[in-house]
């Protein structure tokens, strides 16, 4: 059976955005006890992961959230492109062990109307893909200075 508009590749799909210099800054907050990231003119507060007051994500909330965001997004497309209900939703749920986030143990769940299951199983190739293309299998360039 071949589903509509099924000629686009799985490759198009997960095509990460157009190369380009990008950055963001995570400085103290005005009172200094806390941090702020400031990502593209926008303030974040940040949440000390040691601490118990969490008012803001933590830095593992933000981690899964931009995987789980990404992958709605690409789900969206994914279904959009065959004529499918372009519904999504998506839940992640992981633990952490001594404070710290472990990818072995993050379970993200993508939800779709019952009118897009049939394409399941390329839809699930498509988010591998593009988890393995945002792998930190390659060194990460780390520079600590002086202000």
């Amino acid at each position: 059976m071949t589903l509509p508009g099924e000629a686009t590749s799985l490759a198009s799909l997960n095509q990460l955005p157009s190369a380009g210099a990008r950055a963001l800054f995570v400085v103290p907050a005005r009172k200094g006890a806390t941090f702020q990231a400031s990502i593209r003119g926008r303030m974040l507060g940040l949440a000390d992961p040691g601490s118990a007051e969490w008012l803001a994500p933590t830095p593992d909330d933000l981690f899964v959230a931009s995987i789980a965001s990404d992958f709605a997004w690409l789900a969206r497309r994914f279904l959009m492109s065959r004529g499918l209900d372009d519904y999504v939703s998506v839940s992640a749920d992981w633990r952490t062990h001594d404070g710290q986030l472990n990818l072995g143990e993050l379970e993200i769940t993508v939800t779709v109307s019952k009118s897009a299951e049939a394409p399941c199983s390329p839809l699930v190739t498509a988010l591998r893909n593009r988890l393995e293309a945002r792998s930190l299998s390659i060194p990460l360039l780390v520079r600590v200075q002086s202000s």
